[in-house]
């Protein structure tokens, strides 16, 4: 299966960029035009999060970084979809830069 990772840097302190984050899942329909039966299985005390899906698989983690925290999302895509990962990409950075700034 092909992966790509995303890293977003963001000027929110790490517990504020997760929260917005667990927003983002939970309510984000855009998301969810890839993979209707994605479910996010969150770890509050690592800032980190699984998404399991029928269409694909992702890790999401936040950390501190300096004054702000640093977003990572590795995506992992079954062989067929491989021809969406541009798009599967471009809306996670849009969607990344609309709830973190």
């Amino acid at each position: 299966m092909p992966k790509f990772t995303i890293n977003h840097d963001s000027s929110h302190s790490a517990p504020e960029a997760y929260k917005k984050i667990k927003e983002f899942l939970a309510n984000d329909l855009d998301i969810r035009k890839f993979d209707p039966k994605l479910k996010c299985d969150f770890t509050d005390g690592t800032m980190s999060c699984k998404m399991n899906g029928s269409q694909f698989k992702a890790d999401m983690n936040v950390a501190a970084a300096g004054n702000g925290s640093k977003v990572s999302v590795t995506v992992d895509l079954p062989l067929m979809l491989t021809p969406f990962k541009g798009k599967v990409q471009e809306t996670l950075e849009r969607k990344l830069a609309k709830y973190l700034g």
